[in-house]
């Protein structure tokens, strides 16, 4: 009898402490996570190639707007491969042109990283597509969420919402 009572003790005890590190393992697991994310994006503002995905579009002038359509801002080997939409005013523009002035492909200038407060990164360069000088800054948490401000010499400013994450390869077709 004193046997099935130890043995029953010792079964419980041992689901109770399975139990019991379930919840820390979420814990765990989510500490873990943005660790992963923390270095990740370490490395690749240290390395200077990186995709940034705009995930909302937050004009100067009227409301936000969720982007459905993948846009994304590449930098690699010191160019920028800029694929964003634009809403705003003009100041100059190409006559009939319906073409956006943030989709372009440029080499860039004045490229400089701050390290920004609680571990993240404020990121600046210019290029010059078409016509037009454009200045991007990016404000990037440890964690890889990131806002962009473009300005623009022939343009308004207007603001992007998104994350910096490994640049995806293209599909050839």
């Amino acid at each position: 009898m004193k046997k099935i009572i130890l043995l029953s003790f010792l079964i419980f005890s041992i689901v109770a402490v399975q139990a019991q590190d379930k919840k820390l393992t979420r814990k765990e697991k989510k500490a873990q996570r943005e660790a992963m994310l923390t270095e990740q994006t370490k490395k690749l503002v240290a390395a200077n190639a990186w995709q940034f995905n705009a995930t909302q579009m937050l004009p100067s002038s009227g409301r936000s707007r969720t982007l459905s359509t993948p846009y994304n801002v590449v930098l690699k080997d010191g160019e920028v491969d800029s694929y964003l939409p634009y809403f705003g005013r003009a100041y100059s523009a190409d006559y009939g042109s319906t073409d956006s002035p943030m989709i372009f492909e440029a080499p860039i200038s004045d490229y400089s990283v701050e390290d920004a407060k609680k571990g993240g990164y404020t990121i600046k360069f210019s290029a010059k597509n078409k016509n037009d000088n454009v200045e991007y800054t990016f404000a990037v948490s440890a964690n890889g969420s990131a806002s962009l401000r473009v300005n623009s010499t022939n343009r308004q400013f207007i603001s992007y919402q998104g994350d910096l994450v490994p640049i995806e390869e293209k599909e050839k077709k």
